[in-house]
């Protein structure tokens, strides 16, 4: 898993993040990435689309490609978003994995 730039206090940088694929990778390059934002962010996506909840939090129910969604997390006190694979990528892992680097 790779963190990409904070977006946390910034909304373009977090579209930026969120459409880092579109313009450099290919999409399932995303997979695994993940990166910090703030409340406000996390409850406009949480209100933008039908979320899917999952483990610590919700994944937008419009995909990135095939399974890959944009996944919403609280962490502690932190919320993040990253791309994960519905079929195979449990929410729960990047939870586990974020809370290490909290550490």
């Amino acid at each position: 898993m790779l963190q990409l730039p904070s977006a946390r206090g910034d909304r373009r940088q977090h579209y930026l993040n969120l459409n880092f694929y579109q313009e450099y990778v290919p999409a399932h390059w995303m997979l695994g990435k993940f990166w910090q934002i703030d409340r406000e962010i996390y409850d406009e996506f949480e209100n933008m689309l039908p979320p899917i909840y999952c483990a610590g939090g919700f994944r937008l129910c419009e995909r990135l490609t095939r399974d890959i969604a944009a996944t919403y997390l609280k962490v502690g006190n932190d919320y993040w978003c990253g791309f994960t694979d519905l079929q195979d990528t449990q929410a729960g892992k990047m939870v586990a994995h974020i809370a290490r680097l909290l550490v």
